[in-house]
């Protein structure tokens, strides 16, 4: 029983220590000023952190693919782990 409860507080420990949040932000412009802001944030686990990055840089390369050039000054991104204590 001892071994299962260890085992158990290990997997806890791990999840934890892999789940935090992210947030990606950037404003694109065109040529004629118009612009465009591609954002993604959320919790940030093993699997679902590819998927939030992927679905922000998809963003970003469909609004370059429209003539969109990133606005150095708001390109943002962060991300903060979370541990439960």
């Amino acid at each position: 029983m001892k071994h299962k409860l260890v085992s158990l507080m290990s997997c806890s420990l791990v999840a934890f220590t892999l789940v935090g949040c992210a947030t990606y932000k950037t404003t694109l412009t065109n040529a004629e000023g118009q612009t465009t802001t591609c954002e993604a944030s959320g919790k940030s686990g093993l699997v679902t952190g590819y998927y939030l990055r992927k679905g922000f840089e998809d963003c970003v390369a469909n609004a370059k693919a429209q003539g969109f050039k990133p606005s150095e000054a708001s390109n943002t991104a962060s991300s903060q782990s979370t541990q439960s204590k």
